[in-house]
């Protein structure tokens, strides 16, 4: 009177109909995040909000930053260490630097002449720079800028922080 054969037929239908499932979210999954997120611009925003922590603390320089006679080139030398900031890529495949930044001070009272200017990294990625503001291309750098003032004592200074970062062949596809 009771068909035990029944169940086990839907219980088969149910188990296709799941795969079915499984097998079109896993498709939509796959077609979605297949591409590598472009993340250069957020780490060149990263990187300009820690060389400013570094410049600048609530509106005044550091104290490092200058010396008796001007700025002080030994911390220019020893920017690197004294904010640490890491250049190196963790690619051991990619021997070339895939970072450039240069940090510019603008005197309040002439912002055309920098009076001080901190380049560190690989100065050939700056030239993909200037391509970029022409027209956007996806495989070159990216090229990110930031201004802020602050003060030293008495005196106003503008900063000017560049940012480019490469690494496309990590990022870009």
């Amino acid at each position: 009177m009771y068909k035990k054969g029944g169940s086990k037929v839907i219980a088969l239908y149910w188990f296709v109909i799941l795969m079915i499932i499984a097998g079109g979210i896993f498709s939509m999954v796959y077609s979605f995040y297949h591409y590598p997120y472009d993340v250069r611009e957020l780490e060149g925003e990263i990187m300009i909000n820690k060389i400013a922590d570094c410049l600048s603390s609530q509106g005044n320089m550091s104290s490092g930053l200058f010396a008796e006679e001007g700025f002080s080139e030994s911390y220019k030398n020893n920017f690197l260490n004294e904010c640490h900031i890491n250049l190196n890529v963790e690619e051991s495949w990619n021997k070339e630097p895939q970072y450039y930044f240069e940090v510019n001070f603008y005197k309040s009272e002439n912002l055309e002449n920098s009076v001080f200017n901190i380049p560190k990294g690989n100065l050939n990625l700056m030239a993909d720079c200037n391509i970029q503001e022409e027209k956007e291309y996806k495989r070159e750098v990216k090229c990110t800028e930031e201004n802020f003032f602050s003060f030293h004592g008495e005196d106003l200074y503008l900063i000017k922080i560049l940012t480019v970062i490469k690494k496309t062949e990590k990022n870009v596809k």
